[in-house]
């Protein structure tokens, strides 16, 4: 007697719906995701001038200075004495550092003049002070 081997169906994954879930996985993390803004201290108001020049996008450390004399680099609240170790460690990472300072036009200079030096010990030399353009020119 002969005996006869049933066939089975293999085991399949439906994919056809694969495509559909990806896509929705993607627009969902890209919409709930947060792009990290600089946004230094509220109230700042940089002084004005004539002429400007926009800096590029990467490449930036941003250093602000408020009218009360607080210093944040890079959205971090910091005093004075830690300027120069923390600029010199990002100009290590990068070389091609330019540092954004954005003080407030009521703020003092004595304030801006040890940021200077704190930035000239951490030989930051390349230094841009943030302006607004005037309206109207």
């Amino acid at each position: 007697m002969r005996l006869s081997r049933e066939e089975r169906d293999t085991a399949e994954i439906p994919t056809c719906s694969m495509a559909d879930i990806a896509f929705l996985l993607i627009v969902f993390f890209m919409l709930t995701s947060a792009f990290r803004v600089e946004t230094g201290f509220k109230g700042i108001k940089l002084p004005a001038a004539v002429e400007t020049k926009k800096l590029p996008k990467k490449d930036i450390a941003h250093l602000w200075i408020s009218s009360e004399g607080l210093i944040s680099i890079d959205d971090n609240v910091m005093s004075k004495k830690y300027i120069p170790s923390i600029v010199g460690r990002k100009i290590e990472v990068n070389p091609n550092l330019i540092v954004s300072i954005k003080m407030d036009k009521d703020g003092i200079y004595g304030d801006l003049s040890d940021v200077f030096e704190g930035l000239k010990e951490a030989a930051a030399y390349k230094v841009s002070l943030a302006t607004e353009k005037k309206r109207g020119r």
